[in-house]
């Protein structure tokens, strides 16, 4: 990815003030949703101790958490910890999760929640900028904010785990996704322009209290991430896939 376009936040940006494991753990998952550390790579102690920085008991309490996340698998019989691969077996599974979550919060998103639509306008502007900057890792971050203000509306822990969790992932393969979209620029920034969109039409539906139009909506923009996959996928700009992706689900 061409450097002006990728962009990560610092350790101290993604730290905080949490305590010593919520900073570790959110900067090492940065890392791995950016692609920083890539899939399937090693993750040893050392490598946290020097080059994040991290204390000795954080970075393990970080590893354990990540591990019941899915985005690190601990084999010991390997000799360590590895970023967990994506393949697209793997992109498959994460796009038909992300599927099953839009679905769900089409239909029990609450339209009653009196703040809902004036926080995803709020947070439609930050995205439309970073967008506009390319900036990619903030891009993931905002769209999963947008989404998981409708699913926390919701008001089902159980649901919010699973979405949460479903997100991070999703995360990760859209910077894979923004990677290897950056070959063709001018195609990708109006990819962008079409998720914007989406994102507006959205929040209209949701201020309008219009559940069949939002049921429409949010499966709809959720295939849009495997729409480019596949786009890409067909396009001479990377290299054949050893896997067939399916174009519906």
């Amino acid at each position: 990815m061409a450097g002006a376009m990728r962009r990560v936040d610092s350790p101290e940006a993604v730290s905080g003030t949490g305590s010593q494991t919520e900073a570790a753990l959110q900067l090492i998952r940065s890392r791995i949703i950016d692609l920083t550390l890539p899939p399937g790579s090693r993750i040893d102690e050392a490598l946290l101790l020097k080059q994040f920085e991290l204390g000795r008991t954080p970075a393990r309490e970080a590893i354990n958490r990540l591990a019941a996340e899915g985005f690190v698998r601990i084999a010991p019989n390997r000799g360590g910890t590895f970023v967990r691969k994506l393949d697209l077996a793997e992109m498959s599974e994460i796009i038909v999760a992300h599927q099953l979550v839009e679905n769900i919060l089409g239909q029990l998103c609450n339209l009653d929640d009196p703040t809902l639509a004036a926080d995803l306008q709020a947070i439609q502007e930050e995205y439309r900028q970073v967008v506009a900057d390319l900036h990619y890792l903030r891009i993931t971050e905002l769209n999963e904010r947008f989404h998981m203000r409708m699913n926390a509306s919701i008001g089902n822990s159980f649901f919010l785990d699973f979405a949460r969790s479903t997100h991070h992932h999703v995360r990760r393969l859209l910077m894979h996704v923004y990677d290897l979209e950056s070959a063709r620029p001018e195609h990708q920034v109006r990819q962008f322009e079409l998720n914007v969109a989406e994102h507006d039409r959205i929040i209209e539906a949701v201020a309008a209290k219009d559940r069949p139009t939002l049921t429409a909506l949010l499966p709809a923009h959720a295939a849009t991430t495997q729409e480019r996959l596949v786009d890409i996928i067909r396009s001479r700009h990377v290299e054949p896939f050893d896997i067939e992706i399916k174009t519906s689900i």
